[in-house]
């Protein structure tokens, strides 16, 4: 399948040209990178502060804290825990609450796992540009779609009791559409269930509706480092097989490893 709105460089290409990519499309792979913490936290510093992740320490890799490690466990998952589960991730922002808004998000895959699931099982990534979100809403909906943004543009209460908006202006806008999103991943079930009837819930509905459509679907490959401007991308994943039986009836958990981090 090809891939082409996915730029692609080669492990050990220079800084300066990860950022040149970044700039211009919004996102880079770059092929063959090394599943070693300490190479990952030092090419990406090159970019910034890797950030802690502000839920806790739940998933953090041991080697070093800014790195979540996300690979299925059953107790883990049970406790909801979302770096261990094997159902689907709806598209969503890294670090959606942290302000001022963190620059980049990437992840690297260390272990694609198993692949022999039918499509939608197999862990794959799911990368959207909100503004082809945006743009999809305003040609489905052209009369609503003004009051639409508008909404989003407006500050919300989120599952923190914080007032944010989900959609902001950026200084760089490149077209109509191009606004940076805060989309937190437990947002929409937040709002159905603290304020079903609510308009608001209606729009934010829509906007997370219209982003898994636009969704773009990777299957990315061990040593696979993504990187993504997190103002204009959202990501998320498909769901994987946590774990099968053997031919003796023990259990197997799917070895499906991936590092992610996000970069002030």
């Amino acid at each position: 399948m090809s891939h082409a709105w996915l730029p692609t460089l080669d492990c050990g290409v220079a800084l300066g040209q990860v950022e040149e990519v970044l700039r211009r499309d919004g996102l880079v792979r770059i092929a063959g990178f090394p599943a070693n913490t300490a190479h990952l936290i030092g090419f990406v510093s090159g970019l910034g502060t890797p950030l802690g992740y502000y839920g806790g320490d739940a998933g953090t890799h041991a080697d070093n804290g800014a790195i979540w490690q996300v690979k299925y466990d059953p107790e883990a998952s049970s406790r909801g825990e979302v770096h261990a589960v094997d159902g689907p991730l709806p598209v969503h922002s890294s670090q959606a609450l942290r302000e001022p808004r963190p620059r980049y998000f990437c992840m690297l895959m260390v272990d694609p796992g198993w692949q022999d699931a039918q499509p939608g099982y197999n862990g794959e990534s799911l990368l959207v540009r909100w503004s082809d979100a945006l743009q999809e809403i305003s040609q489905r909906k052209p009369a609503t779609y003004q009051s639409i943004l508008e909404t989003l543009l407006r500050s919300i209460r989120h599952p923190d009791d914080s007032l944010r908006s989900i959609a902001y202006r950026l200084a760089d806008m490149r077209n109509d559409f191009d606004f940076g999103v805060r989309l937190k991943s437990d947002l929409l079930a937040h709002l159905r269930d603290s304020a079903p009837e609510d308009p608001v819930t209606s729009v934010v509905t829509q906007f997370a509706d219209a982003a898994q459509r636009m969704a773009r679907r990777v299957q990315l490959e061990a040593g696979d480092l993504v990187l993504v401007d997190n103002d204009r991308w959202g990501h998320g994943r498909e769901s994987t097989v946590g774990r099968r039986r053997t031919a003796t009836g023990d259990w197997l958990a799917n070895p499906r490893e991936l590092w992610s981090l996000t970069i002030a």
